[in-house]
């Protein structure tokens, strides 16, 4: 029984969306209207490459974690976690759990600093009004 969740399917329709937003390079997310329209274009170009960055991130971190889901089953027994793993894929014998948790864990951290970055700069932009 796969362990698929809720945050992976929000996880994936927001790095689809994004992606959306990056390849579109307009729309709600480009409007600011405290920028100076001489700006405007470096901003959009700025702005394109972090939703771009952002959605190749969130959709790896996806893609990470539903293979772990899917490759292994974790359960309890008494006091004991137990991971099974479920199949294996040939060409890559090195995938284990401790390796894609870890992998995972790691995108997500800089998700959120990616996430944390833009509040901070969009604050301190913001400021100088």
């Amino acid at each position: 029984m796969s362990q698929y969740s809720l945050l992976d399917s929000f996880q994936l329709i927001v790095g689809l969306y994004l992606l959306y937003v990056a390849v579109k390079g307009s729309g709600q997310m480009y409007r600011f209207e405290n920028v100076p329209a001489d700006r405007q274009a470096a901003v959009r170009r700025k702005l394109r490459i972090f939703y771009a960055a952002t959605a190749a991130v969130s959709l790896a971190d996806f893609g990470v974690s539903y293979l772990m889901n899917t490759m292994f089953t974790v359960s309890a027994e008494g006091t004991e976690t137990v991971i099974t793993q479920n199949y294996t894929i040939p060409h890559l014998p090195f995938l284990t759990y401790d390796l894609l948790f870890t992998v995972s864990n790691i995108l997500v951290i800089i998700l959120v600093a990616m996430l944390v970055f833009a509040v901070v700069r969009l604050l301190r932009n913001g400021s100088r009004g």
